[in-house]
């Protein structure tokens, strides 16, 4: 196991520089945060095989480097769009029960979330469909996007937040905060 304290304090000066170089690289701060704790994560995991021939921050860096070159593979990849419209559809179909009134207040709501997820960072859009749409679990979803669990965890707490208010701004309703927390739990 290794030592937390010793990497506690080799991190701390050099956390700051990392978040910069980072976002200098990415030129997103959702995705630089995001890296970050990635690359904070691996180094832990790590920790031990670093060996004190180089200074710690250079190594902290081509950590940082290489989930950069693995994000970009990744994005490059996808390039598509991350959502398919046609499910949200059929979960929302319309009761053929339900009054005319009924039928275009849901197709209506289909849109608004429809718009509001479009609106989303591709990030964050991919999480709410394999979340919501696809009903995987965190850690299934993490090992989809080859991440943690918890920067899954962030992630889609992240695009729920984002969800919510876009969907409290375009229907101008206030947005409670418990409810996007409920939701991303």
């Amino acid at each position: 196991m290794p030592n937390q304290q010793e990497f506690t304090e080799l991190l701390q000066p050099n956390l700051r520089p990392l978040s910069r170089f980072v976002l200098r690289m990415v030129g997103n701060h959702f995705d630089a945060e995001d890296i970050v704790q990635e690359t904070v994560i691996k180094a832990f995991v790590h920790f031990a095989d670093f060996r004190a021939e180089s200074k710690f921050k250079t190594w902290l860096m081509s950590i940082a480097v290489n989930e950069v070159r693995t994000r970009r593979r990744k994005e490059f990849r996808s390039r598509t769009s991350y959502f398919d419209f046609d499910q949200l559809e059929r979960l929302a179909s319309p009761n053929t029960n339900d009054s005319p009134f009924r039928q275009y207040q849901e197709m209506e709501t289909t849109r608004v979330v429809q718009n509001a997820i479009v609106s989303l960072h591709p990030t964050y859009q991919e999480m709410i469909r394999l979340r919501a749409i696809d009903g995987l679990n965190i850690a299934d979803t993490a090992r989809q996007l080859s991440i943690s669990v918890a920067a899954a965890k962030t992630r889609y707490y992240r695009a729920v937040h984002r969800l919510s208010r876009t969907l409290a701004r375009q229907t101008r309703k206030p947005l409670r905060r418990s409810a996007a927390v409920a939701d991303a739990a």
